[in-house]
């Protein structure tokens, strides 16, 4: 860093330090902790996946050097939401800096697809793939990813940020969770009309796909903890709330296995397809594959109020269950009762339009709320996948205090 890059930067990590070290900051993580222990406590309400190309503020703007933008993005970014629709945040008090890694080796195929990406900055876009996996010499083609830790690339970024943050606050390096989809993977190599007509037409091939996607990420897996590319207290886990007391597992000794970590998996390419070939052609792989997690969270945006029961008797570990806009919060509840966290996602379409109606909000959330309350489920709130806000970021703004007035009414 050059003096000017460090001053802005230090300026930066002022604020984020002083934020970071608030009462709040443990307040808020004891309450994720109490979500997933499956506690009768107040939901926790975040906002993720931001269209940060909709939000135009001298405060969002780089000013350092571009190799520089992973550390200033993210204080400009988390400093803004934190003012303008923070929620129920977590600034930790130690600053997170994420173990790099590369493959040195593919698994023989690279996506091929056509791709429209909108200019909004959200992590959104529309994609036409190629099909790759057409018989079984297509299927031969694939093979076992070798993933590498990049030590020299991480301490470097340790060091910048130690340097950044010199007297504010400490520094450490992290992993992650064990997060492999399998039939979205799939999709990207198949796209989607051919993946779902191959379900019902060629059963036999789309299992030998699956099982072969499944020993892929298990050898990923398994290089991954090897190498210490794993994280057992992460503050999050695909923008819901992951601090538990339950990791990690009570044998821990220092390295961190899958009994100690987090998984998540989803299959939201099967939101078609019925719950016995949901079953069948995804859970049984998965089943196999996070068999040895500590906790699990199953689902992404496909609709599973309908498939609790299956889900149920598949994973002894499963903790969270997504449940979406196009789901059926009461059926969802009912089925979960107090054994599972509902992971609401609150349709982001309601940010989306010119002017903000605060009303369908407010019914959206109430549903979710009369729900879990009548069965005892624990929720928590994430809205995200969000695409636009019709360049109003002052929407995020309304739509929290317009869900925290809801849950004043429902939880203390």
């Amino acid at each position: 860093m050059n003096v000017k890059d460090k001053q802005i930067l230090r300026r930066l990590a002022e604020r984020y330090s002083a934020i970071a070290h608030l009462d709040i900051q443990q307040q808020r993580m004891e309450r994720y902790r109490q979500t997933n222990a499956r506690e009768p406590v107040r939901p926790v309400v975040l906002i993720s996946e931001v269209p940060w190309g909709e939000i135009k503020d001298e405060a969002l703007t780089n000013r350092c050097a571009p190799d520089l933008a992973w550390l200033e993005t993210h204080l400009r970014q988390t400093l803004y939401q934190w003012e303008h629709f923070q929620v129920d945040l977590v600034v930790p008090p130690v600053f997170r800096v994420a173990k790099q890694r590369h493959r040195s080796r593919g698994i023989g195929l690279e996506v091929q697809d056509h791709q429209i990406k909108g200019d909004t900055g959200a992590h959104i876009s529309a994609h036409a793939y190629r099909d790759q996996l057409q018989n079984e010499d297509d299927l031969a083609k694939l093979q076992v990813p070798e993933i590498v830790y990049d030590q020299a690339g991480s301490e470097e970024a340790l060091t910048v940020a130690a340097e950044v943050f010199a007297g504010l606050m400490d520094v450490q390096l992290v992993g992650g969770s064990l997060n492999y989809s399998i039939w979205d993977r799939i999709a990207t190599f198949r796209g989607v009309e051919n993946l779902l007509m191959d379900l019902a037409m060629r059963p036999a091939f789309m299992h030998q796909i699956a099982r072969r996607f499944m020993e892929l990420a298990q050898a990923e897996f398994k290089q991954l903890e090897e190498q210490g590319l794993l994280d057992f207290s992460p503050v999050l886990l695909h923008c819901t709330a992951a601090c538990s007391r339950d990791l990690p597992a009570a044998d821990f000794a220092g390295h961190v296995r899958p009994q100690d970590v987090w998984g998540r998996c989803a299959a939201q390419i099967f939101c078609s397809v019925s719950p016995d070939m949901h079953d069948e052609f995804d859970l049984t792989y998965n089943q196999e594959l996070f068999r040895d997690c500590g906790l699990l969270y199953y689902g992404c945006c496909e609709p599973l109020d309908k498939k609790i029961e299956i889900l149920r008797q598949r994973f002894q570990n499963l903790h969270k269950i997504s449940i979406t806009p196009w789901a059926d919060a009461r059926r969802a509840a009912e089925h979960m009762g107090r054994d599972y966290v509902m992971a609401a996602k609150p349709n982001p379409a309601f940010v989306a339009t010119p002017q903000f109606n605060p009303e369908p909000v407010r019914e959206e959330i109430t549903r979710y709320c009369e729900a879990c309350r009548a069965h005892g489920t624990t929720l928590e709130f994430v809205l995200k996948d969000i695409s636009t806000i019709a360049n109003h970021p002052g929407h995020l703004t309304q739509w929290a205090a317009t869900v925290q007035a809801v849950l004043d009414a429902y939880y203390a």
